[in-house]
């Protein structure tokens, strides 16, 4: 019964251990240059009018609520779990190559999304990532595709238009209507029935 006792408290003290460094690590491993250039890159991103911001957290439920831990524990149940259900995430991942940091791993990239969760919201996240994807065709950022899919402002879209961004989001060039239109019609339908489907529940 003593030696269960020790084990199961040295088994605390790693797991608790093991998650402060989860928590922390992202200070230590970034130099003050990437520590810039993560502050610089979400302050610079322009918010996302909440028409937006509702259509992407219906279709990815609560994503705008959770973080890197509730991701990565829906990730291990669900396979099927991808980084947009998770803004930070995708931010982390997104912005990852950009860094100076040396010895680069996944397990570093979860680090650093949870250092950019510390400090922004997933709303900021969101808006990074929209405002920097490039679409292609000279569409770099949601207001550029808008206007050049729509001639409309972000805020003006209705939920059909959304829900065509988010599949030229997934993938820029099977989803293009000019390249495949067939496909970008399904993949548009697919994002509003999500939305629609998700709406009622």
């Amino acid at each position: 019964m003593k030696y269960l006792k020790k084990i199961l408290l040295f088994i605390i003290i790693v797991i608790f251990s093991f998650v402060l460094y989860v928590e922390l690590g992202g200070r230590y491993i970034l130099n003050t240059i990437d520590k810039r250039l993560i502050t610089w890159s979400v302050r610079s991103s322009n918010k996302l009018p909440e028409n937006f911001n509702t259509f992407y957290n219906i279709v990815y439920p609560n994503s705008l609520l959770q973080n890197s831990w509730i991701f990565l524990g829906n990730a291990i149940i669900n396979q099927n779990s991808q980084k947009k259900e998770c803004p930070c995430n995708q931010m982390a991942s997104n912005i990852f190559p950009r860094l100076g940091y040396q010895n680069k791993s996944s397990f570093d990239q979860f680090l650093i999304a949870r250092y950019i969760e510390h400090s922004y919201s997933q709303k900021d996240c969101l808006n990074f990532n929209f405002r920097n994807f490039d679409f292609l065709e000279n569409r770099k950022g949601i207001e550029n595709v808008s206007k050049s899919l729509f001639n409309k402002e972000v805020k003006d879209l209705q939920p059909m238009e959304i829900a065509e961004i988010l599949a030229l989001y997934e993938n820029p060039v099977k989803n293009n209507r000019y390249r495949s239109s067939e496909r970008a019609k399904n993949r548009t339908e697919h994002f509003y029935n999500l939305y629609s489907k998700n709406l009622k529940r």
